[in-house]
């Protein structure tokens, strides 16, 4: 992403005009800094997806800061619908309703059709309060064609030990709605064939977040950095995928009878536990990160991530590195149901819900440009993989893969300034 001088000076004028605007002008500016990227990314076969973001941040002699963010994405692709793949050919009804597609025999079902797109927009300020503490306070908004979601936080820092820590409490607010296509079925509802009718739930479905935060950052030396937090998140309402199916199967063949669309819980706590390490050598920088993550639908996470940056030159650094994450899978993920059986409380076949783990490789290249602009471009390989033959498979899904292993790659481009 590149910009001229022109293009610079309106984008910091227009941003000048809004601090005004808020009635925080009047000083003298500090710093303004701002970030574009362009990211690529595609599963081969499957749902491929381009995401920009400009990000803009101004600091005033005062110490007063304001950020604003603006994100568009696309996503396009074959997605996954949650039935189980076969021997034979599967013939599904479109989300709304009005079509069909087929799956081929021993291939995991893929909706075709899946596209969508997102702008998301938010906003924020931070004050000094005193000599050592800041507020910020932030808006955000985003909307798809199914979906909205509004959000708003609020965060209260201070430093303590000459400066050397800093303890942060934050909370955000997020109300969501989801209006799909058709409307949204009843939970276990049957699919029903192209063109006729199929029970759906009244009204729009929505959700309400609530996220919870305290973290600590300390400096241990002139070239470590430590950084500890915990985030409680509660989220009641809606969330259920209504795009989302269950085969129900012959427990003696395996063979599926019909299709059920999915039910997930109205209630879920998160837990989530984050620390951080950064520790600069001589030239390079070492990065290190684990997080934990815990729920009430009985997933459980980690994630590790290791980044090294290597200093070639003055203006000049590669930056290879690894992320590893495995979960547990929720406690009513259910790979498909069967026709003996009673519907459970609540089932999904999701596989984001399932147990899984993933691999992602990147390298990542910056250059300073003469102009005094920075230049990024960084690629990664992603492996996700399951169970694909789990102990309760039945007849001849014995003998399918109903976790199949996905591969993405992503490839990004960033570019920013400052004045």
């Amino acid at each position: 992403m590149a910009a001229t001088s022109k293009t610079g000076q309106n984008v910091r004028g227009a941003l000048l005009t809004a601090c005004g605007l808020l009635g925080i002008g009047g000083a003298q500016a500090q710093a303004t800094e701002i970030k574009g990227a362009v990211l690529g990314y595609t599963e081969p076969d499957r749902v491929s997806a381009i995401e920009t973001v400009v990000d803009v941040a101004h600091t005033f002699a005062g110490g007063q800061g304001l950020n604003f963010k603006l994100v568009y994405d696309g996503l396009t692709g074959a997605s996954a619908n949650g039935a189980v793949p076969w021997t034979d050919y599967q013939t599904f009804t479109r989300p709304s309703g009005a079509g069909s597609y087929q799956a081929d025999p021993e291939q995991t079902p893929l909706d075709d059709t899946f596209r969508d797109s997102r702008v998301a927009l938010s906003g924020g300020a931070s004050l000094p309060w005193g000599r050592l503490s800041t507020v910020s306070a932030g808006l955000y908004g985003s909307g798809e064609h199914d979906y909205m979601s509004l959000g708003a936080n609020l965060a209260l820092s201070r430093d303590f030990n000459k400066r050397n820590t800093t303890v942060a409490l934050r909370g955000a607010m997020f109300h969501d709605t989801i209006n799909p296509e058709g409307g949204r079925p009843t939970p276990f509802g049957i699919m029903t064939p192209a063109g006729s009718e199929l029970a759906r739930l009244d009204g729009d479905g929505t959700k309400d977040i609530m996220d919870l935060g305290l973290s600590l950052t300390q400096t241990i030396n002139r070239s470590t950095i430590a950084h500890l937090s915990y985030t409680f998140s509660q989220v009641d309402g809606y969330q259920t995928d209504p795009y989302k199916l269950l085969s129900v199967v012959n427990p003696e063949t395996g063979a599926p009878g019909h299709y059920v669309f999915e039910k997930r819980p109205d209630s879920r706590a998160k837990h989530v536990l984050l620390a951080k390490l950064n520790h600069h050598l001589s030239r390079d920088i070492v990065r290190l990160s684990y997080r934990f993550m815990t729920d009430d639908w009985g997933v459980n996470s980690h994630t590790i991530d290791l980044e090294y940056r290597l200093k070639m030159g003055e203006h000049r650094y590669l930056e290879p590195s690894v992320r590893w994450y495995t979960q547990s899978e929720a406690d009513f993920y259910r790979r498909f149901l069967l026709e003996s059986e009673a519907l459970p409380l609540d089932a999904s076949a999701d596989y984001r819900l399932g147990d899984m783990q993933t691999w992602a490789w990147g390298l990542k290249h910056g250059r300073r440009l003469g102009n005094g602009h920075d230049l990024t471009v960084r690629g990664v390989y992603y492996r996700q993989s399951g169970e694909s033959h789990p102990a309760e498979a039945v007849g001849a899904l014995r003998d399918l893969d109903l976790f199949p292993t996905v591969e993405a790659f992503i490839f990004q481009v960033g570019y920013s300034f400052g004045t």
